[in-house]
């Protein structure tokens, strides 16, 4: 896939989602990662510690305050088990369950928790219980956006598509994570988001 110059910029200026812009889809990017490296403990029928990584399952440890955090990986008990010290008791998957994933996988994890935790065709889920909802408003809105780490761009939002706000700049839409924006840039997304139809 190529990354366009623009989209490229937007991340550099306005703070990484580190690596990829867009993360692949569950069924071909994550579910082989979790097949390959957590199926002993938490697939097939298997569900340590109560965790069933199955596709029927997954669903049910996604959300917030959850395994699987969309929108943040940082603070996603599954991506944090997976980056510590291989020789850390809670890193997974344990030594001799199966092995660590590579750095490739960790990026692909922590791209599709970012974008959302989306499983098949389905919405993004959530990030907070006061996340805007999914859909377009009544008119895009130029202004400047914040984001947590004090960084600030001007583009248009143009929609709300779960938990992204899909910015467009110089022609090019980016989703970017409303959980990554400063409170009153949150704000001004969920005002959006509400406004009618």
């Amino acid at each position: 896939m190529k990354v366009s110059v623009v989209a490229l910029t937007f991340v550099t200026a306005f703070g990484g989602l580190g690596g990829t812009l867009v993360a692949g889809p569950f069924e071909t990017d994550i579910m082989p990662i979790l097949k390959g490296k957590c199926a002993k403990c938490h697939l097939d029928g298997e569900a340590k510690g109560d965790l069933a990584l199955d596709a029927g399952e997954i669903s049910k440890v996604i959300g917030p305050s959850k395994l699987i955090r969309p929108g943040d990986p940082d603070n996603s008990d599954l991506m944090q088990h997976v980056l510590l010290p291989e020789d850390d008791e809670d890193h997974m998957p344990p030594k001799g369950k199966g092995q660590p994933l590579s750095d490739g996988e960790k990026a692909k994890l922590k791209d599709w928790i970012m974008a959302g935790a989306v499983l098949g065709d389905e919405a993004p889920t959530a990030m907070t219980p006061e996340a805007p909802k999914s859909g377009l408003a009544a008119a895009p809105v130029e202004e400047d956006w914040t984001n947590n780490a004090g960084k600030t761009i001007r583009a248009v939002l143009v929609r709300v598509d779960g938990v992204n706000a899909v910015l467009k700049i110089k022609g090019n839409e980016v989703p970017y994570p409303v959980a990554n924006l400063d409170s009153a840039s949150q704000e001004r997304v969920k005002a959006f988001a509400a406004k009618p139809q």
